[in-house]
Formats: structure tokens, sequence, C-alpha cells
């Protein structure tokens, strides 16, 4: 007996178990709160959450990795190796931040449990966009993410620098989104498709040659027979001309996820984001929702656009250098260690950008350790900053910090002053830590593509953004004060978190092959 449904059609399972998980734990905790009036339940949910996004982990690992690279859903949706690994990443690091951040909303008074429902939906949003093939499908899971992101921004109502973060925000999207629906229907009507497949077909060849072998037999439309008419009657410009509208509408998509990624020359409004934010919700924008964008990236860069590959390497590197220089001497001057973050994010997309540019097969697993490496050292910097609870303070201080109340850590508690110095060591990519190989993974694709001036000027830049670490790590050891500050104690859960992300950090650049091996597991699988 046939089976009327093939278990293809069920190649998302972590994101079904996501969805109905969610609407659960909405409805259980809505009839908590209303029948015995408990307020305060973020430590349940966000642990409650935690499991989920773990247990979500778990049925990845237990998909069958032999039958992967299949299609779903009229080829919208793709379960290939890249979709899983980058899944597996974000459930991972996101049940790592639902923990992290389980005991931090009590203190900013954030006492509602819907802001973590809202975390959760904008998780979803993005493995929903790792495992797009569409622009329709990757700007819907775009959109429920960031909806959910404004709201996050702005979710501390009794503040105003939260309100104006979350209406900075929702204008840098709505722009984000005009820019990618524009470069979709470009796109659109010129191929009359919006499948990334398609796109990989239909222009590999961008004098259309291939229509002749491929499309002549199995789409039989008006515009294919036109443009043969027309090409039989020698006139060449209508080849270069739709050259140059696919690439308008490339640029204008590629522009929009710039604008996400909140890199420059788009990076302004994004650090009033950062810094008026809530803490907790600054942690997610810098950590976690980076990486399906840069899925989205390269699945249009090397599956659907490669032989535009000399176009959109010129945005590439151009962009990546102008967010480089910005991350770079951006940060020098600056006192607000929330800011000074956001600032070192630029810096490390830009490297990223400068990564996919080479156009290299390899490009794509040095992409992979670089971002790994970034989202454990951002994570435990800005865990650290959750937990450092200063015992005195202004009644009307922000909770947001500046780089002088980490003055004299060393003496204070001297665990944390060298969790900062690993850390920070890392980010800026010294040996021996992780963060010295992945800097090197950004020059050796750039030499080998003979990228020597970007090469070159990308060095340079980076000598300059390792000044404000060490700034950081002479203000924890080296002040020149009498009396530094003084801190809460850390409870055991999140000691234990912290230390095995640290050692992770040395583990991973003592014996880094296992972490290299799966990375470069895309080449052969994808």
């Amino acid at each position: 007996m046939k089976s009327l449904v093939s278990l293809k059609s069920f190649s998302v399972f972590p994101e079904y178990f996501i969805t109905f998980s969610l609407l659960y734990l909405l409805i259980v905790v809505s009839l908590l709160v209303y029948s015995s009036r408990v307020l305060i339940l973020q430590k349940s949910v966000s642990e409650s959450i935690a499991l989920i996004l773990f247990m979500s982990c778990y049925l990845l690992l237990n998909d069958d990795l032999i039958t992967l690279n299949y299609l779903s859903f009229n080829n919208s949706i793709v379960n290939d190796y890249l979709s899983f690994l980058t899944k597996f990443i974000l459930c991972f690091f996101a049940g790592l931040y639902f923990l992290v951040i389980s005991e931090f909303l009590q203190e900013q008074k954030i006492i509602t449990f819907e802001y973590l429902i809202i975390a959760l939906f904008s998780t979803l949003g993005l493995l929903v966009m790792c495992s797009s093939n569409d622009l329709l499908i990757t700007y819907l899971a775009l959109e429920l993410s960031s909806l959910a992101l404004y709201l996050l921004a702005s979710f501390k109502k009794t503040s105003t620098y939260s309100i104006e973060s979350g209406i900075k925000y929702f204008i840098i999207g709505a722009i984000s989104s005009a820019f990618f629906l524009l470069g979709s229907s470009i796109l659109y009507g010129i191929s009359g498709s919006i499948n990334f497949q398609d796109f990989h077909y239909l222009f590999r060849n961008l004098h259309f040659m291939a229509f002749r072998s491929y499309y002549w037999d199995e789409h039989n439309s008006m515009y294919i027979l036109l443009y043969l008419i027309l090409e039989d009657y020698g006139l060449p410009t209508l080849a270069q001309f739709q050259s140059s509208l696919i690439e308008i509408g490339l640029v204008l998509i590629l522009f929009s996820l710039f604008i996400k990624l909140s890199l420059a020359p788009f990076h302004l409004w994004s650090l009033d984001v950062y810094e008026g934010s809530p803490t907790s919700s600054s942690i997610f924008f810098a950590v976690i929702t980076k990486l399906s964008i840069f899925v989205v990236l390269v699945r249009l860069c090397y599956a659907c656009f490669y032989t535009l590959s000399d176009s959109w390497q010129f945005y590439f590197c151009t962009i990546g250098i102008l967010s480089i220089f910005a991350g770079s001497f951006g940060g020098l001057q600056q006192r607000k260690l929330k800011t000074l973050l956001a600032y070192s994010s630029i810096s490390h997309m830009g490297y990223i950008i400068l990564i996919i540019a080479t156009g290299f097969a390899f490009s794509v697993h040095l992409f992979l350790f670089y971002m790994i490496a970034y989202m454990f050292s951002s994570l435990i910097i800005w865990s650290l900053l959750l937990f450092l609870r200063l015992k005195f303070k202004s009644v009307s201080s922000k909770f947001s910090k500046n780089i002088g109340d980490l003055a004299l850590l060393s003496k204070s508690n001297s665990s944390l002053a060298l969790v900062f110095l690993i850390t920070l060591f890392s980010l800026a990519g010294l040996p021996p830590l992780l963060g010295f190989i992945t800097k090197f993974g950004v020059f050796l694709p750039l030499i080998r593509g003979h990228y020597n001036g970007v090469a070159l000027l990308s060095i340079l830049l980076t000598i300059v953004s390792t000044f404000y670490y060490i700034r950081l790590i002479k203000i924890i050891y080296f002040e020149n004060i009498l009396v530094g500050q003084l801190y809460y104690p850390i409870n055991t859960e999140k000691t234990l978190i912290i230390s095995i992300l640290t050692l992770l950090l040395i583990f991973c650049f003592l014996n880094p092959t296992l972490l290299y091996l799966i990375c470069c597991k895309i080449i052969f699988i994808s």
C-alpha cells in the first residue's frame, strides 16, 4: 500500500516542533497568569524555551544526513547540509541565550512573559530563513523575525531610550523591506520566477544560451520565443539590457540584507538601537540574528547569481572595507560598552563579507567557521555585561554600562577578569585563541584571489581595532585608581555556562579539526 504523504514533505520537523511548542506554551502560561495572577514567570518560561530549542537540536541530529539535499513544499524549502548546520547552530546558541537572560529580566523590570514568546517567534523566523529556497519564503521569514525584533527593542515602555530605539529599528526595517521587495519584483519581472533553483538554471549564462538546451522544452513561454527571434535578427544589446536589470535587482536585495546586518554605511541608527534597547534584546541582535541573513547571501551569490560575481564581489569588498573601517575607528573614542560592542560587531560582519566576496568554494566553510567563533565570543562578552550588576549606582542611571564600570575588575573578581581577557583577545584575533584562526581565514582567500590591496588594508584596520580591546584590558587590570566597583555575585548556573564557553575558545584553537571538518562538509554535500 502506497503512502499518501511522503515523509520528505515534512523536512522542517524542528520548525513544526517549535511552532506547536510555542502555541502550547503561550496557552498554558496565559492560563496560569489568568488563574493565579502570577506575573513573574520569566525564569521558568525562559528555561522551558531553552529546553525546546535544545530538543530541536536533537531533532536535527536525528535526521538521516544521507537523505539530505532535497526540496519540499513546491521547491520553496530546501533541506541540505547548509540549512541543517546553520539551524543547529541557531538552536544551540538561542538555547544558551534564553538560559543566560532567565534571571536578568526581573532586574530590568520586564515582568511579562510575552517578551520571551516574542523572542522565540523571532528565532522561528530565523530558522525558516535558513531553509528558504525562494524570495517569498525568505521575505516572510525575514519579516516574521523583524517584527519580533522591533517589539524586543521597544519592549520597555517606561524607557524613552527603548521607545526611540524601537522606532528607529522599525524605520530601518521598513527601508530594508522596500529594497528587498523592489529587487524581488525586478528579478520576477525578468525571469518569471522567484525560486532560487530556477535562478540557478536561468542565470547561469547571462547571454541566455542555456535557454536553447534547458528551457525550450520545459517552459514554452512567449518571452523566450521573443528573445530567440530577436537574437536571430542580431540584436546584441538585449542581453546587455537584461544583464543590467538583473544586476540592479540583485544589488537592491543585497543592500536590503546589508541594512539588516548593520553594515556601513547603513549602520548609523543601529548604534542607537543597540544602546537604547534592553541589554537582553541587544544580545539577541548581536549574536543570534546575523547567521540566517548570511545564509541567504550565500545562496543568492553562490547558488543563484554566481555568473554575476564580477559585480557583487565589488559591492561586497566595498561594503566590507567600509564596515571594518567604521568599526575600527568608530570604537576608539567610545565610552559606552554597548556602543563599543556594536562597533565591534560591525567590524566583524565586515570581515565575513570579505570572506564571501572572494567567491571560492572553501569561502563558505571559512565564513561558517568565523561565524561560530564570533557567536561564541560575543555571547560570552554580552553575558558578562548582564551578570556584572553594580551594588552601588544612582537610581536614575540606565542599565547600560560605561567602560569605567570595569575599572579594577581584576581586584574584585579575578576569574571574571580572566574571562574578559581571553574573550577580548579572541575578538581581537590574537593567539592562542580561536579568533586568531578565524582572522587568518579571512586573509587566506583574499590573498589567494589576488585581492592584495583589500587584504593589506583589512590587516591594517585589524591592528587599529585591537587598540580598544587592549584599552578595555588596561582598564580591567591597570587603571590608575584606588578603589574599583563592587558587583553582586554570580550564581553557579551562569558561572558554568561562561566557563564552558571560555574553555571552548581555547580548545577549538588547540584542536580546530572537528569544527573545521564540520564546516568543510558543506562543500561536498550542498
